[in-house]
């Protein structure tokens, strides 16, 4: 399915991806929302804004105009904490 037509899912949290990529003591600031195709969603709890990582946890992406973006995760990371 193309990235812009992805529907969001949810069902059981993956937090692996988001262990894998902050420390555990960061993770407890993020909601997990669900997942779309491959990416799973996570909020941050004060930001409000959301971190986007692959199942495998080696890919980052960013919503926009309707679509999922792959950038890096410095991007990610900075877009989230912002």
């Amino acid at each position: 399915m193309p990235p812009d037509k992805m529907i969001v899912t949810v069902g059981e949290p993956n937090w692996a991806p988001l262990e894998h990529v902050l420390p555990l003591n960061e993770c407890v600031h993020y909601m997990y929302m669900g997942r779309a195709g491959d990416i799973e969603l996570y909020k941050h709890r004060h930001t409000r804004r959301y971190l986007n990582i692959s199942c495998a946890g080696d890919s980052f992406y960013r919503y926009s105009n309707e679509t999922y973006i792959e950038i890096t995760q410095s991007a990610a990371l900075e877009h989230v904490r912002a």
